[in-house]
């Protein structure tokens, strides 16, 4: 979106055209073009603001579909990340023209990241319905008893298949117990993204009251560090499908 078109839609501009309008055609015609040259007078300063310029520069939020959650556990943590990006939006667009160029690597990646966080926690969320769904007393219940037939069986054959269904239900267990700790670690990481982005908001806080040089240089660096995280999330996000592979 160029400058002149977001310095025509800004509402205060907007305002001076509609009742330009209202008044030349309701009042006297001569107030129409009058209140026309105003209109376009106040959209030419507005286009030369150099934070407009800034604004035009920006690139625009990613229309992304998010997964939809339903656990109150992960929806409450990923609402909170959502806040967390959403102040560092809003710092953003204080930014000054010269350093809102500086920080939009840094606004990307934090963009990135939350998508990281939705998609997090979606696969969390199976893992926590499939946890659900399962009853961990149950399976060690059956083993219990194949331990007991196992024991008062004399037919080879019949101990070696009893044996075979023990050792799947004893994997079916591990793989709960595992599914569990991913539990913990996708929670931890969804915690760490959003101290992540609060960290972000108090580095742009920093940037906007340095020098252009010092605020190009503590962008790319904190770009950087979100880029890295990122990289991280992914190699466990790719760990964590293999092991809902039995979900």
């Amino acid at each position: 979106m160029n400058n002149l078109t977001l310095a025509a839609t800004r509402p205060l501009n907007l305002t001076v055209l509609v009742v330009a309008l209202i008044s030349g055609l309701s009042v006297s015609l001569w107030l129409l073009p009058v209140g026309l040259v105003m209109y376009a007078t106040a959209v030419v300063l507005a286009a030369r603001d150099p934070n407009l310029s800034a604004r035009a520069q920006r690139p625009p939020p990613r229309a992304v579909a998010l997964p939809k959650l339903t656990s109150p556990t992960f929806r409450t943590i990923v609402n909170e990340i959502d806040r967390s990006q959403r102040e560092v939006e809003r710092t953003l667009e204080r930014a000054p023209a010269p350093l809102g160029k500086a920080l939009q690597p840094m606004i990307l990646q934090s963009r990135e990241l939350v998508l990281e966080a939705h998609n997090l926690a979606s696969k969390g969320q199976i893992i926590e319905q499939y946890l659900a769904s399962s009853n961990p007393r149950q399976l060690q219940d059956q083993v219990s008893n194949l331990d007991i037939q196992i024991a008062n069986t004399k037919d080879a054959y019949t101990i070696q298949q009893l044996q075979e269904v023990r050792t799947s239900l004893l994997k079916r267990q591990q793989h709960a117990a595992d599914l569990q700790t991913y539990i913990g670690r996708i929670n931890a990481q969804l915690a760490n993204i959003d101290a992540s982005l609060d960290t972000v908001l108090a580095e742009m806080v920093r940037i906007l009251t340095a020098d252009a040089v010092s605020a190009s240089s503590m962008s790319g660096q904190v770009a950087e560090r979100l880029s890295d995280m990122r990289a991280d999330m992914s190699a466990f996000q790719r760990m964590l499908d293999s092991a809902m592979t039995g979900i």
